[in-house]
């Protein structure tokens, strides 16, 4: 999947869907494995009314999916591979109970146990109720350069109340706000900063602007990036359209569906980078990803919550370059496949599907939760350097793909 947009996520907005973030990115790892039927429904062009045009990338997440079992059982999936494990082989300090002294937990034993400690951790953290969120919709568009100002936006559709949301704003940035009226719309910009004698690198850390678009619909981002969502709220300005928004509409259902466009590279620049580094010449590939155009895509889960999804789709400039994209897909596929030391993942992998319709490739997989969960334990496994050895249920070593499947 293409890199969705985060930038200003790191403030409140991303702490209140930070569940929902866990499962479509934390949770690619077992949600990549899947594709199952789904389709297309009247809303998809709505969802998008309140983007800007021009933006490079969007992503929507359904945020019901937090509170589903699917989520839960993957979440307890990942802890007991990972902090879990860790809690249960870390040698308690006996000098230390010895002595009477209580000692700070580890960050490790901080992460919640379950789905639902860690969404009250978040609303206890932020104020805001991430399962009172239905919809967060991710927009960017692309800096010029490196001096060029961010342009990020995140849209939440959320039952909170506007004091809340302010005063989470407030906390997390450790500013003030005021607020002012913008064409009957309430936007919240920060004081300005007092100078302090700090030097820093780089260009600052970007303002966070706050406006309430309706009723319980607020958008978080950059300055340029909140505005213009004001523009397109009160009818001064269009919404995102042209080949994203196409491409945005013709995918699947799911919790997480995206589209980004691509960005050219300088294939001399790159050629001659390269060249000095590696030797190779790689013109040909330089030129072929500037002929990439969109790239699409969706995870969902089975309507009876036992199957993940993944389908992405690479629409190309030419059909010289989406049988490129094939060929490299498949190769890929097959290198990563045979990478694995475990017989059910590796067949999982091969499973995957790419198929080529013109100029488009669509890539897709599909899987049960249970292989879903060997994936985690398999990539945990690897994340903790085996750290938790049995309790991962992760084939290595000598343990066969069998035990490993019947732990999941």
């Amino acid at each position: 999947m293409p890199s969705i947009p985060t930038g200003t996520l790191s403030s409140t907005a991303a702490k209140a869907v930070v569940v929902v973030a866990f499962l479509a990115v934390g949770g690619v790892a077992a949600a990549q494995m899947g594709a199952i039927d789904g389709i297309t429904d009247s809303r998809d062009s709505a969802l998008l009314e309140s983007v800007p045009d021009g933006v490079d990338s969007v992503a929507v997440f359904d945020a019901s999916v937090i509170e589903s079992d699917t989520a839960e059982r993957l979440y307890a999936t990942g802890y007991n591979a990972t902090a879990g494990s860790m809690n249960q082989s870390a040698p308690a300090d006996d000098e230390a109970m010895d002595d009477g002294m209580e000692t700070a937990p580890s960050p490790v034993e901080m992460v919640p146990a379950n789905l639902t400690g860690a969404l009250d951790e978040v609303e206890n953290e932020t104020g805001l109720d991430p399962r009172a969120a239905e919809q967060v919709i991710l927009y960017s568009q692309r800096q010029a350069n490196f001096t060029s100002p961010p342009y990020q936006g995140t849209i939440v559709e959320a039952d909170w109340a506007k004091s809340d949301v302010v005063d989470a704003v407030e906390a997390d940035t450790n500013r003030s706000y005021r607020n002012t009226t913008v064409d009957g719309v309430t936007v919240y910009k920060p004081e300005p900063r007092e100078e302090e004698n700090v030097t820093t690198f780089g260009p600052p850390e970007p303002d966070q602007w706050v406006a309430v678009l309706g009723d319980g619909e607020y958008v978080f981002g950059t300055e340029q990036a909140v505005a213009d969502a004001v523009d397109v709220e009160v009818g001064d300005a269009d919404p995102v359209d042209g080949d994203l928004r196409s491409a945005f509409d013709s995918t699947r259902d799911g919790y997480l569906r995206y589209a980004q466009t691509s960005q050219n590279v300088n294939v001399t620049q790159i050629n001659r980078t390269m060249g000095q580094s590696t030797g190779l010449n790689v013109t040909a590939y330089a030129e072929a990803y500037n002929d990439l155009h969109i790239t699409s895509g969706t995870y969902y889960i089975g309507e009876d919550g036992e199957t993940l999804g993944m389908e992405s789709r690479i629409m190309t400039n030419s059909t010289d370059t989406a049988r490129d994209v094939k060929d490299l897909a498949q190769g890929f596929v097959s290198i990563q496949a045979g990478a694995i030391q475990n017989e059910t993942l590796e067949s999982e992998l091969r499973a995957t599907e790419v198929t080529r319709d013109g100029t488009t490739v669509t890539v897709s997989r599909q899987t049960d939760i249970e292989t879903a969960e060997t994936l985690i334990r398999w990539y945990a496994d690897i994340l903790t350097g085996g750290q938790g050895g049995a309790a991962t249920g992760v084939a290595s070593g000598t343990t066969t793909a069998a035990a490993a499947a019947q732990s999941a």
